[in-house]
């Protein structure tokens, strides 16, 4: 009876020693798969119609590639900076500041534009967006100057998330 005992128990400890207690291949299935290339780049480019820049000072702010707050000034129709982050997750935008230069505001009306366009690359993955950011169409001088006052409140941006995710989210300046 011993032995029949104890020879249960040597093959029940050599099953159980060669039993995992779940696959390793089901873990990879459920977690999201993660990019093997990490390089990041932003891209942000601003077409300006002239006007804008003869009635307007204008600084653009931007976070930096170590993430932080940095600003220049603008200074011809077309602004563009490219940033490449250090690592991820990182949050990658701009914001324009118009100052209104009212005494060279002579006309009764304005009628102009900017277009915005950014993308961010995560090794081979690509997010690419474009946008007006102002548009005005034959607006008084009065209405101009409070739609600029009024757009130097906003960021454009994205975040680009540890995962490799990139998703619109404008930063805070």
């Amino acid at each position: 009876m011993k032995k029949f005992f104890f020879m249960s128990l040597a093959v029940l400890m050599a099953a159980l020693t060669l039993t995992s207690c779940g696959s390793d291949d089901d873990k990879k299935k459920d977690e999201p798969m993660q990019p093997t290339d990490k390089s990041v780049e932003y891209n942000v480019s601003v077409q300006f119609d002239q006007v804008v820049l003869d009635i307007c000072d204008i600084t653009a702010n931007y976070k930096d590639a170590s993430g932080k707050n940095a600003q220049e000034k603008v200074t011809s129709t077309t602004w563009s900076k490219t940033i490449k982050p250090n690592g991820l997750p990182v949050q990658m935008g701009v914001n324009f500041v118009y100052k209104v230069k009212e005494d060279k505001m002579t006309q009764s009306s304005y009628t102009f534009k900017a277009t915005l366009t950014q993308d961010a690359k995560i090794g081979s993955a690509t997010r690419n967006l474009g946008e007006k950011i102002l548009d005005i169409n034959n607006s008084s001088k009065e209405k101009t100057i409070e739609i600029l006052n009024k757009r130097s409140k906003y960021a454009y941006g994205l975040y680009l998330g540890a995962d490799g995710s990139i998703t619109d989210k404008a930063p805070t300046f």
